[in-house]
């Protein structure tokens, strides 16, 4: 079928509609489904999360076989709208003024996995007009857990593919093809409460956790590793909480923190050695602690440039002008869960962005910029499949 500009504003609009804060991502999911059911070459298979949280995988057999699988793929979650009187429009709206696009996903991400959808709906006839196939997947809990992603690559979802396309928002339509992991945790301090007057009868669970500090800092110091593209490992402490009241000891705190690591620091290596220097720090003092690893996700390796860069890149020119540079990223995706498959292939992260306004009040994304995207991949993927 042949998508106007206004059918796929549409797409775009309606998925922005579906209130998907980390939840209810089912709904996009069974959208994206009805838009593709009555072709007899598409086959559609949902993979649960949870309760409403569902996944979509959805493949267009093309006229001709070929052993070339392209994929499409976006996460359907959002962050949280926070506090809507703050927008100066309705975030799940998804109304449109001078050119933008308003609501929460707007640019992280429903433009890209709208654009993808589009596309995708775009190549699709009965007899869809490429050789191999085509995959559309639509992911829950990006934001929180990257469970979807998970699912997806443990139930061989991608097994086949040959090239994958992250529709993640990428400024001018640069290439993520390398970026750093991410380790989240939380260390908790059990003490004993007393009168602050008294403090000796107590143990104060936030000294413990300031020995705790001491020491990460101490071991985080000595990953003088760099990668030559995404450069070191970084530590944050980014939560500290104890104490009810001023003159209490307080017998109960947790402090929380975020790393980002490179290939040269690997992921469980660290785990290992934080959990060793709890294990020690519990022999030596009477405030026990535990350590919680909330979300780990590995690093990508920094990729090749292969002709599916290259095919990407002329793309991105013809449509754009941009030259689609390659960029490594600080932050971690769902690249990090499709390489623990048993497939290897290109992963090309990219989508539409507009004023780098993701997770924030009033994010949107211009529609000229969304219409180029679809553009792109259709472009992409017309060239690719053959």
């Amino acid at each position: 079928m042949s998508l106007t500009d206004r059918d796929k504003i549409e797409i775009f609009q309606k998925i922005v509609q579906f209130n998907s804060e980390n939840a209810n991502e089912a709904a996009i999911a069974k959208y994206i489904g009805s838009l593709f059911a009555k072709f007899p070459n598409v086959t559609t298979r949902y993979i649960s999360a949870d309760t409403d949280r569902d996944s979509v995988v959805i493949t267009i057999k093309g006229k001709s076989p070929s052993n070339k699988v392209l994929a499409f793929s976006g996460h359907e979650d959002t962050v949280s709208a926070g506090d809507r009187s703050a927008w100066q429009y309705d975030p799940f709206a998804a109304e449109i003024h001078e050119g933008v696009l308003y609501g929460r996903g707007a640019d992280d991400m429903k433009g890209g996995l709208s654009a993808l959808v589009s596309a995708a709906l775009d190549l699709t006839t009965d007899g869809s007009d490429f050789a191999g196939s085509l995959k559309l997947i639509g992911t829950v809990g990006e934001e929180t857990s990257e469970i979807g992603a998970k699912q997806i690559t443990e139930s061989g979802s991608l097994n086949d593919v040959s090239a994958l396309i992250l529709g993640e928002p990428r400024k001018d339509f640069q290439i993520g093809y390398t970026n750093k992991g991410v380790i989240d945790y939380q260390v908790y301090a059990t003490g004993r409460s007393a009168h602050s007057s008294v403090p000796e009868k107590g143990v104060n669970a936030i000294n413990g956790l300031r020995k705790v500090m001491d020491a990460f800092d101490a071991y985080f110091a000595s990953l003088t590793q760099k990668n030559s593209i995404l450069g070191s490992f970084t530590n944050a402490f980014t939560i500290l909480k104890g104490g009810k009241q001023l003159n209490q000891i307080p017998d109960q705190a947790v402090l929380g923190g975020n790393m980002r690591t490179i290939p040269e620091t690997p992921n469980d290596e660290i785990i290992a050695k934080l959990n060793e220097i709890i294990d020690d720090l519990n022999e030596k003092q009477a405030v026990q602690l535990s350590l919680k690893v909330v979300f780990p996700e590995l690093p990508l390796p920094v990729q090749p440039v292969t002709e599916f860069t290259k095919l990407a890149q002329a793309k991105i020119k013809e449509v754009t002008g941009r030259s689609g540079d390659l960029v490594a990223g600080t932050g971690t995706n769902e690249a990090s869960e499709f390489i623990k498959g048993s497939a290897k292939f290109p992963i090309l992260i990219f989508g539409p962005e507009s004023d780098e306004c993701a997770h924030a009040v009033n994010e949107h994304l211009a529609v000229n910029i969304y219409l180029q995207a679809v553009e792109i991949y259709t472009r992409i993927a017309k060239s690719y499949l053959v």
